[in-house]
């Protein structure tokens, strides 16, 4: 797998750097099993919609199709 740096600007964070090293979905501790997806979560509007409104560029596009989100994001 190739390795990507992702450069997060947001509100919450200016120029902090992550390297994502493994593929998606995969080498997570054998204990962690969640209810629910990422997608799921979003879909169902956690954190009231408000968190995830200007860092979409950090995660799958996929996660976002249905998701419920502030109309507020400014």
């Amino acid at each position: 797998m190739m390795k990507k740096t992702v450069i997060v600007n947001d509100k919450m964070q200016r120029n902090y750097q992550y390297v994502i090293t493994e593929p998606m979905g995969d080498n997570f501790d054998k204990e962690l099993k969640p209810e629910l997806t990422p997608m799921e979560m979003l879909e169902m509007g956690i954190f009231g919609g408000k968190y995830m409104t200007d860092c979409r560029h950090e995660f799958p596009l996929s996660w976002f199709e249905h998701a419920k989100l502030c109309p507020e994001s400014g």
